[in-house]
């Protein structure tokens, strides 16, 4: 009788872990892609040329990934977007440098063929400048208070976002939306400075150095080669 009782017991536990297995199993994609070579619309409308590269890997029966994006923010605009500016909200157009991209990927365990939705955490680092800008600094209007101002930034900005890959033989469409904290810190070097009246300040060059932080929307579309 005890014998028979064992058998049991090892016939119940065998095929309880044969179901978990099963359904671990299940939750793993078929056809596991190996890495993904792609480019983000959105940053390239934007003037920033950019790649990236995606290598996938199973770890504790999930599906995850980790990407490496590198971009280059080119400049093309010597003027400020707005008239009243103040010295610091300027167009994405005057600076330009170099950025890179590192993301974490944890895919769901819920899949359809064709498409594999994730979760993300990433980090931006960007080393930003633009030379000598003529800046309008008046609070109105017709004030032509300006100065003329150079600026060194490096950018640290956090991001999380989810997303979704659709899948379609070797071509992979990627869209993905979240939020992001820019941290800026800004070197400026103020070389000439007028106010209202049309008088000069004498005590010039001298430096500024403000931190900048807000939230903002972050979204994009990638598209690529998925292996």
């Amino acid at each position: 009788m005890k014998k028979v009782f064992v058998v049991l017991v090892m016939l119940v536990i065998t095929t309880s872990l044969s179901a978990k297995e099963r359904v671990e199993q299940d939750s793993i994609p078929k056809n596991i892609p190996h890495h993904f070579l792609c480019t983000d619309l959105v940053y390239d409308v934007e003037s920033i040329p950019n790649i990236g590269y995606e290598h996938f890997f199973v770890r504790n029966n999930r599906l995850k990934s980790w990407q490496l994006s590198i971009g280059y923010q080119m400049h093309y605009s010597d003027s400020f977007g707005v008239l009243l500016s103040h010295g610091d909200k300027i167009s994405i157009g005057v600076y330009q440098g170099p950025a890179v991209k590192y993301s974490y990927l944890l895919y769901s365990r819920k899949h359809k063929k064709h498409w594999q939705n994730y979760f993300a955490p990433a980090l931006c680092v960007k080393y930003l400048w633009y030379d000598d800008e003529y800046v309008k600094t008046g609070k109105k209007r017709y004030d032509p208070s300006y100065r003329i101002q150079s600026e060194k930034c490096y950018a640290a900005v956090p991001q999380f976002f989810v997303g979704a890959k659709r899948r379609n033989k070797w071509f992979c469409a990627d869209f993905f939306a979240g939020v992001q904290l820019p941290v800026k810190l800004r070197d400026k070097t103020i070389t000439q400075e007028g106010n209202g009246y049309g008088m000069q300040n004498p005590y010039v060059p001298y430096t500024s150095n403000p931190v900048s932080m807000a939230i903002a929307p972050v979204f994009g579309i990638k598209l690529g080669y998925i292996k």
